[in-house]
């Protein structure tokens, strides 16, 4: 019965254990798994808030739904998203 219980007391302090590490490698970044890059639009500006680059403009395209169109073409495309 003793045996029993040190394996369910070792089990508890393993599953903990891995949690914290867990934590710690994701806060920190240990790993470098964590670091997104940032995606830019030409000229390294920033999308606007929908995703559309400076020249884009937000069009609803009905059932192929919201995506910036480059002003002057029909050349269409999902916006970027952060």
């Amino acid at each position: 019965m003793k045996t029993k219980y040190q394996i369910l007391i070792a089990c508890i302090i393993t599953c903990i254990a891995t949690a914290f590490t867990t934590i710690y490698i994701m806060n920190h970044d240990v790993l470098g798994l964590y670091t997104a890059e940032k995606i830019m639009c030409k000229d390294n500006l920033e999308p606007d808030s929908h995703g559309c680059c400076p020249g884009e403009t937000y069009t609803d395209m009905g059932d192929q739904g919201w995506n910036c169109c480059p002003e002057g073409t029909d050349d269409c495309f999902p916006p970027i998203v952060k």
